[in-house]
């Protein structure tokens, strides 16, 4: 009777065990998932701003102090496609910042590849007046954490 008992506790140690072996594996299991997707979510985001052409114009704008008069040229045609091509730029920035409020980028990873233009974004009076004006609230929590 008594061996019995043994072997009983015995195979509830040896279950309990292998269950927390399980959960402990499934938890660094996910860990490690939720890093690739975060590696993922950012190379397509770092492919999509440096290495295509759609934000390159913009960028030139920020980098050379230009901004300004792009979204201020006489000429209304001109000025509306540049109006559209700076929101674009603002709204990736927003995507950015949905994706990080939401947990999938972490604030260290956004750092990381985008500092630069989040601070330039932050310490320009245009950028800051579109933000304000078009409600980029992502983006304006984005750049108080920054």
């Amino acid at each position: 009777m008594i061996a019995m008992q043994w072997v009983e506790w015995v195979a509830r140690v040896v279950a309990g065990l292998g269950a927390g072996l399980g959960i402990t594996i499934a938890a660094f299991n996910y860990r490690y998932q939720t890093r690739i997707k975060q590696a993922e979510w950012l190379k397509s985001l770092f492919e999509k701003f440096y290495e295509s052409s759609t934000y390159k114009e913009v960028r030139v704008w920020l980098d050379y102090g230009v901004l300004h008069e792009q979204l201020t040229v006489t000429d209304a045609t001109q000025r509306q496609q540049n109006e559209e091509r700076f929101t674009d730029f603002l709204n990736f920035f927003e995507f950015i910042g949905v994706l990080h409020f939401r947990g999938h980028l972490p604030l260290e990873q956004v750092r990381d590849v985008f500092d630069y233009y989040l601070t330039k974004i932050g310490a320009d009076a245009d950028c800051k007046e579109w933000i304000d004006k078009y409600s980029f609230e992502k983006l304006k929590g984005l750049l108080a954490r920054i």
